[in-house]
């Protein structure tokens, strides 16, 4: 049974519901924070179905989701979401969270009025809906979306206009790929990102770590673009966490 909740002791501000899978803290386990603590929201719906997603429950939308160990009604306001972040930096990850812009437009503004750092990960597929919200994200995370890892065609324009977007603020790139990964894919994804700004992070993460040698050797190819290039495994995996 779900639970209906109260407000928490101010008046309501918010009008915009949405939809979320679940609320907790942990640390970061992807990308150059990795081992970071932050409280997580995760978005329900994403316009993605990648081949090594871990996180399908979150595709679609759905009538309830988790919070410390309860099921709570969706859609949500912000105003039951905000006060219950209580980490320093807040992680808006999905889904795919720019398929909602206005709640997280309004979770993200309420999240910066009380001096939180909202770092967003995205699919950078939605270039409309990053601009809605940017002026409110410290830190953007972009996972470029391979073909030969999802197994649906790369939307490499969408991916370009996103980083132009995000290019303002703190942001890395992230491809998550495997050993079906073309030598011309590492080299667009470096293209995009040597022609918004090269000091960009690009982080290659291993769906499977070994054997490591094809991932070094990539990593070796694109420092021919760029300065910072880094392998990093999701380390939340061997911690055994969310």
């Amino acid at each position: 049974m779900c639970v209906q909740f109260a407000h928490h002791g101010r008046a309501a501000s918010f009008t915009v519901k949405g939809y979320v899978r679940e609320l907790f803290t942990s640390i970061q386990g992807e990308g150059i924070y990795a081992g970071t603590r932050q409280t997580f929201v995760r978005f329900l719906g994403c316009n993605r179905a990648c081949n090594y997603c871990d996180t399908p429950d979150a595709r679609i939308r759905t009538g309830a989701f988790e919070y410390n160990g309860q099921q709570f009604d969706n859609p949500v306001a912000a105003e039951f979401i905000v006060p219950r972040i209580t980490e320093r930096a807040v992680s808006i990850t999905g889904g795919e969270p720019l398929t909602q812009p206005d709640f997280l437009l309004e979770v993200s503004k309420d999240c910066k009025a009380l001096g939180k750092d909202v770092y967003l990960e995205t699919n950078g597929t939605v270039p409309d809906a990053l601009q809605q919200v940017i002026d409110y994200i410290d830190t953007i995370a972009i996972d470029f979306k391979i073909e030969s890892a999802t197994g649906e065609k790369t939307p490499w324009d969408a991916h370009a206009q996103c980083l132009r977007i995000a290019a303002q603020k703190n942001v890395f790139v992230k491809i998550t790929i495997n050993q079906n990964v073309l030598s011309q894919e590492v080299a667009t994804v470096c293209d995009i990102i040597k022609a918004v700004d090269k000091r960009i992070p690009l982080v290659i993460q291993p769906i499977v770590l070994k054997p490591i040698k094809p991932y070094v050797d990539m990593q070796k190819q694109a420092l021919g673009w760029l300065p910072d290039v880094r392998i990093i495994p999701q380390i939340h995996k061997y911690l055994g966490l969310r």
